[in-house]
C-alpha cells in the first residue's frame, strides 16, 4: 500500500473485530474481519506503515482488556463515548458491524475530539476503580437484602421499622425469628433467616473492602492529600483519584465539574435562555461519592472551611439538594487544584 495519511475505524465485539482503514478518498482503503486480539488486529494494521496512520478509533464500550492490549500497540490509539459517537453511527439506514468501523474511520479523518474522547485508564488504575465498583455493588445488594427482609419481617407481623447493620444485627434478628416462631410462624421464619445470613455475609465483605481502601488511601500519595478535606472519606478520594488519573486533561481546574455532570444543563434559542438540571454528565459514581461528601460537609460536625461556609449560607438561598450539589462541585475543584499544584488543602486560603 502506497504512503499517505490513513484513519482506522475498529468495531470491537467479543470474538470478531471489524477493520475499516480510511484514506483522503472517500472509499475505504481496506475492509476486512479479523479475531478480537491485539495481535490479530497488529496484524491487519500491517499492511501500511505506521508511521502514515494518524488515528485509530474505537468506541468506549469496548472490553477493557482489548483496549489495553492496543494501547500497547504503536498506534495513536483514540477512545470515543460509545453514546456520542452512536447518532453519527445511526445516519446509515443499515447498521452493520462493517458500517460502524467505517464511521469510526470517518469521525477519526475530521480529528475532532474534543467532546468525544474518552480517557482510558491505566491497568493500575483500572485495578483500583474496578474494586471501588465492586464494592459499590455489594452496598447496593445489602441495601436489597435489607428492604426484602424488613418487608418479610413486618408482613408477618413484626414491628421491626428498620434493619440495623452492626454489632447486634445477629441478635436482634434472631430475637425476631424466635418472636415469629413463637407466634405460630415458624415456616415464615425458616425462609426468613437465608436473608439473615446473607445479609451478614454481605456487611462482612463490605468491612473488608473498607479496611482495604481505607489502608490503600492512607497509603497513595494523591488520595491521602484528599483526606485532608473535611467530608472527603477513603472511598471519596480513591473515586475521585481513579475517575480523572491525569490532571493536566482539565486545562482548568473548574472544567472537572462540567466534565462529571455537576453543572446545570443550558439550552438556548434566540434570546430564550433555559437552565434546568444538572447534565449528569462522566461518571455517575463518582459523582455520587462527591455529593455523600459535600453533604458531610455541611453538617455541623464538620470542621469549618472556606466551602463549607458558603456552602451553608447557599442552603438558605436556593435549598439543601442544590447547595449540596455546588458544594460538591467546589470540593472536586478544590481536590483538582491541589492535586495539580502539589500542594496541601488550606481550609482558608489566601487571596492575593
Amino acid at each position: 500500500m502506497k504512503n499517505g495519511r490513513y484513519w482506522v475505524g475498529l468495531d470491537i465485539g467479543d470474538y470478531r473485530t471489524s477493520v475499516c482503514i480510511l484514506g483522503a478518498e472517500d472509499s475505504p482503503v481496506l475492509e476486512l474481519v479479523v479475531d478480537t486480539t491485539g495481535a490479530c488486529i497488529e496484524e491487519a494494521l500491517s499492511a501500511i506503515q505506521t508511521s502514515d496512520i494518524e488515528a485509530v478509533a474505537v468506541e468506549s464500550g469496548a472490553v477493557s482488556g482489548i483496549l489495553q492490549q492496543l494501547r500497547q500497540l504503536p498506534f495513536p490509539l483514540v477512545v470515543l463515548d460509545a453514546g456520542k459517537v452512536s447518532r453519527f453511527l445511526a445516519i446509515r439506514p443499515n447498521k452493520t458491524d462493517c458500517n460502524d468501523a467505517r464511521g469510526l474511520a470517518e469521525i477519526a479523518r475530521l480529528g475532532k475530539f474534543a467532546h468525544l474522547r474518552v480517557h482510558l485508564r491505566g491497568a493500575d488504575c483500572q485495578l483500583l476503580r474496578d474494586q471501588l465498583v465492586i464494592r459499590q455493588q455489594l452496598v447496593r445488594q445489602r441495601t436489597a437484602v435489607r428492604n426484602a427482609l424488613r418487608a418479610m419481617l413486618r408482613s408477618n407481623g413484626s414491628s421491626l421499622r428498620q434493619v440495623q447493620i452492626g454489632a447486634a444485627y445477629r441478635e436482634n434478628m434472631e430475637a425476631e425469628l424466635t418472636a415469629l416462631t413463637a407466634a405460630g410462624a415458624g415456616a415464615a421464619a425458616d425462609q426468613i433467616r437465608p436473608l439473615v445470613d446473607i445479609c451478614e455475609a454481605l456487611t462482612s465483605y463490605i468491612i473488608q473492602s473498607d479496611k482495604r481502601i481505607r489502608q490503600q488511601a492512607e497509603e497513595h500519595p494523591i488520595a491521602k492529600r484528599f483526606l485532608a478535606i473535611p467530608g472527603v472519606g477513603p472511598v471519596c478520594a480513591l473515586s475521585f483519584y481513579s475517575a480523572i488519573e491525569d490532571p493536566m486533561r482539565f486545562p482548568r481546574a473548574a472544567d472537572v465539574g462540567a466534565y462529571l455532570g455537576m453543572v446545570p444543563r443550558t439550552k438556548q434559542s434566540g434570546l430564550i435562555v433555559q437552565r434546568s438540571r444538572i447534565t449528569r454528565a462522566g461518571n455517575s459514581m463518582t459523582r455520587g461519592h462527591l455529593v455523600l461528601s459535600a453533604g458531610v460537609m455541611l453538617s455541623r460536625a464538620a470542621k469549618d472551611t472556606e466551602i463549607g461556609d458558603w456552602g451553608k449560607k447557599l442552603v438558605s438561598r436556593i435549598g439543601y439538594p442544590k447547595a449540596r450539589m455546588a458544594v460538591a462541585r467546589k470540593m472536586a475543584i478544590a481536590m483538582l487544584s491541589i492535586w495539580k499544584s502539589d500542594a496541601d488543602f488550606v481550609p482558608y486560603p489566601t487571596r492575593s
